[in-house]
């Protein structure tokens, strides 16, 4: 089984590339530049190919002769509208065509997209895939686009798309900062944000990845990978704490300090034209009342499951951060 993986640099992108090695994959990664594969991949018996997706042309040798196209790379900060479409939508529709015109014969191309796709829960009810897609940020709207380039394509390439929402876990940099104060025994509350959360630790959601390119089921669907219980921000802080042997302590953010926060990264990001942490984009994310998803089809129709508690998997990456000298 050969497989082409994109974003393998990434935080999920290099679990995946690990999973699909321990399944017997043949796995060949893109990357712009051969020599900034990220550490670990360096001792990986993988093959690594230079290919841009922004450069149609450099992806038809990428994709030829591969059975899975694993597609993860994109944006998920960017500093204006038309970057988020041009990483997202163009690079996805590119790598569609070329794949389309190279490998017509392939088994399956997956789409890893996001729970930004179909929008906050209004109604505080798990999202389903049936119910139509309102995201709310410029990130979440080039996905969309990103989705229905793919299943545009579903008549000529079996497809499949699977979205994340929060994910966590080993060499994750955005939650990391999260376990920075939890270790401290900090939990960050937005006050009037976001109060419920639906999360997936990282090598539950790769084995959902791959099943969805495994399964016969899956071609020309959507799924969301998330783990059976829906959080509340409160019980996130807890259990990271207790990763630490900590309690929790609340430390309270209020939603304005959050947006003066995000005005000024959305300043900082159009002057330098780099993308930040902070940006108005993120702020119509940020405060929204309810990130959550249902994976009754994925359970279903692919026998997904998850093996990770949140507990568990919070615990495992502490010890990963903490080993690894990060904390």
């Amino acid at each position: 089984m050969k497989a082409l993986v994109t974003g393998a640099r990434g935080f999920i992108g290099s679990h995946l590339v690990e999973a699909l090695l321990k399944k017997k994959y043949e796995v060949r990664c893109l990357l712009r530049k051969k020599k900034v594969a990220a550490a670990w991949l360096q001792d990986l018996e993988i093959e690594i190919v230079e290919g841009d997706l922004t450069r149609p042309e450099s992806l038809l040798g990428a994709v030829k002769d591969m059975e899975y196209v694993f597609h993860l790379a994109g944006s998920t900060k960017a500093y204006s509208k038309g970057e988020f479409d041009k990483s997202n939508f163009g690079g996805t529709k590119n790598l569609l065509e070329a794949t389309a015109k190279a490998n017509p014969t392939i088994k399956r191309f997956v789409h890893v997209s996001s729970l930004a796709v179909g929008g906050p829960s209004r109604d505080g009810t798990a999202l389903t895939e049936n119910e139509p897609s309102h995201p709310v940020s410029n990130y979440g709207r080039s996905k969309l686009k990103a989705e229905n380039a793919a299943l545009a394509h579903a008549k000529e390439i079996p497809v499949a798309i699977v979205r994340p929402p929060a994910v966590y876990g080993p060499r994750d940099k955005d939650m990391f900062e999260l376990f920075k104060y939890a270790r401290r025994g900090r939990c960050l509350e937005i006050v009037g944000g976001t109060q419920q959360l639906s999360m997936i630790y990282v090598k539950d959601l790769v084995n959902g990845i791959i099943l969805a390119a495994e399964k016969d089921e899956a071609a020309g669907q959507v799924y969301y990978l998330c783990n059976d219980e829906v959080y509340s921000v409160k019980a996130v802080g807890n259990l990271l704490a207790g990763s630490f042997r900590k309690k929790a302590s609340g430390l309270k953010i209020p939603l304005f300090l959050v947006f003066l926060l995000s005005c000024g990264g959305e300043v900082y990001s159009k002057l330098l034209k780099r993308p930040s942490l902070f940006s108005l984009d993120k702020y119509r994310e940020i405060k929204q009342a309810n990130w959550i998803c249902d994976n009754s089809k994925a359970k279903k129709e692919l026998g997904f499951s998850v093996e990770f508690s949140l507990r568990d998997g919070f615990k495992e990456t502490a010890d990963w951060y903490l080993t690894n000298g990060w904390l």
